[in-house]
């Protein structure tokens, strides 16, 4: 199997604060990756200069097999898209579903915006009627099922979910979860997942690494966490926090 990305040496600074320190990993193709950590570890600044939305970095990432450099290319974002925590923030309030599905697609000229659109919509669970809704007509899981679509419809090979459902309510996270479940399948999607949640990230990751400020302390299958072959005391409390907040981590 083929590498989809792999990081050396990154590290990341705003200021005089460190936030990624020498971080080094490799995501293979059509693999779910967890990135798992308490906030303010790095976590989600590592998805960030995987994006190309921080262009501010220093190390090697390579995506696709291609050496990424701090400005990204168009065709690139076709590749690569991210999923954030909020879905509500990263939609325009005045904008319509429609228009923020059709805007990506105006910028790349892929043209066809009502089939892409449509197909979009309908691999996340909405149907038409959701085309001209407003973000605040809509309840937050169908919000991010909106953000997920609006990643989905340039066709990307790789998505970076930064906290997908910690705004969404616990009977909905399941729900978008078991989504991106499905469209990793359907698609052969390759996923890395930030969260803070051991419990989400084995939903959906059969691998995770974990993070304690900056570094990337231990990496280990899903399998290892769920019967406690651990290493390091960090991991541990992180797992036993996460079953006491949320039951078993189920399998990925």
């Amino acid at each position: 199997m083929s590498d989809a990305i792999t990081v050396s040496g990154l590290n990341v600074s705003f200021g005089t604060s460190h936030v990624v320190k020498d971080v080094g990993f490799t995501v293979r193709t059509g693999e779910s990756y967890g990135i798992v950590g308490e906030s303010g570890s790095g976590k989600s600044t590592i998805l960030r200069a995987l994006s190309g939305l921080n262009r501010d970095w220093s190390g090697a990432i390579t995506i696709g097999g291609a050496r990424q450099q701090a400005k990204r290319p168009p065709a690139f974002y076709r590749q690569v898209q991210m999923v954030f925590q909020d879905p509500y923030g990263s939609l325009h309030p005045r904008m319509t579903v429609d228009a923020t599905l059709a805007e990506p697609v105006a910028i790349h000229a892929l043209g066809d915006v009502d089939r892409r659109i449509d197909r979009a919509l309908a691999d996340v669970g909405l149907d038409g009627g959701f085309r001209f809704r407003y973000p605040h007509q809509l309840s937050g899981g169908q919000r991010q099922r909106v953000a997920i679509a609006r990643a989905l419809i340039l066709e990307p090979s790789i998505l970076l979910l930064d906290e997908p459902t910690s705004a969404l309510d616990v009977s909905i996270q399941a729900e978008v979860l078991n989504l991106l479940s499905d469209l990793k399948a359907a698609r052969g999607l390759t996923l890395v997942l930030v969260s803070h949640n051991l419990a989400v990230v084995g939903h959906l990751c059969g691998r995770v690494a974990v993070m304690k400020d900056g570094r990337i302390v231990e990496e280990a299958s899903l399998e290892a966490i769920r019967s406690g072959d651990i290493r390091e005391a960090y991991t541990r409390d992180l797992l036993a926090a996460s079953r006491r907040a949320h039951g078993a981590i189920s399998a990925a």
